[in-house]
């Protein structure tokens, strides 16, 4: 790309849970956030809380140089929402785009202020969740990883935090919808509360400062199938069409977005 953005801002997205999260502003300097509760109506809404939010700030989409978006893991319909939006914003405008991964965004305060591991806990509906452990940060501030970002179930990952026999701190949806059974099956572990179960505005915008962008889109990160994916065999024959078929075209849909 040959136009120069260093004088524009970032607009980063966010909807890998029922937050959907509109940010503009660039590192150390917050213009304006957005936070909506509407998990089942956020194709409606995006796009005009984005002009709305730009209007109020006297800003349009001319003043955007780049774009940031989370790309997981989390909602299905919700990481699909944002970046197929920011996908036909990017194309319409010439933006670069990047993604976020959604588990470090959420630790990355609480890695600051502990040098205990770090659990990030997020629901991921049918018994299961999302979770990554983190310890400290880097030179650029981010979380540094003691694992990779995986799906199971609850039972499962308390096995695995008591198995090594650390201090840690949990967070994340998947410990305020579990928050019982973690204190009852983790000895040595601090469970924060809900208002650490979500990336602050500034956040995101600190991180997407950190990220290289460029023409392609950004790809989705999923860590187990879909509701559609697990019941597929089923749902189809109710339609008449053949299965192997059907996955297939759920692969293509799931994998990448069109160019």
């Amino acid at each position: 790309m040959s136009a120069d953005f260093s004088s524009k801002i970032t607009l980063v997205f966010n909807s890998a849970e029922a937050r959907l999260q509109i940010v503009c502003g660039q590192k150390g300097q917050l213009l304006f956030s957005k936070e909506l509760f509407s998990p089942r109506q956020g194709m409606q809404v995006l796009l005009p809380a984005l002009m709305e939010g730009l209007e109020k700030m006297s800003l349009s989409l001319e003043n955007i140089g780049k774009i940031a978006c989370v790309r997981g893991p989390g909602s299905f319909t919700g990481l699909r929402l944002v970046l197929a939006t920011a996908l036909g914003l990017a194309r319409a405008h010439d933006f670069p785009m990047a993604g976020i991964d959604y588990l470090p965004a959420v630790a990355m305060d609480v890695c600051a202020a502990t040098d205990k591991e770090v659990w990030v806990i997020t629901h991921a509906r049918r018994g299961q969740v999302h979770y990554q452990a983190f310890q400290g940060v880097s030179l650029d501030g981010l979380p540094i990883p003691l694992t990779q970002p995986a799906a199971g179930t609850i039972e499962f990952l308390a096995e695995t935090i008591n198995s090594r026999s650390a201090a840690a701190v949990l967070l994340g949806t998947g410990v305020q919808k579990n928050r019982e059974f973690f204190e009852d099956a983790i000895s040595n572990a601090t469970l924060l509360n809900e208002r650490f179960s979500h990336p602050k505005p500034e956040t995101l915008l600190d991180i997407a400062a950190t990220l290289e962008y460029g023409d392609a889109p950004v790809d989705p990160l999923y860590l187990r199938p879909c509701d559609a994916e697990e019941n597929l065999d089923y749902i189809v024959s109710m339609k008449g069409v053949d299965p192997e078929e059907a996955r297939q075209r759920l692969a293509r849909l799931t994998t990448t977005l069109p160019e």
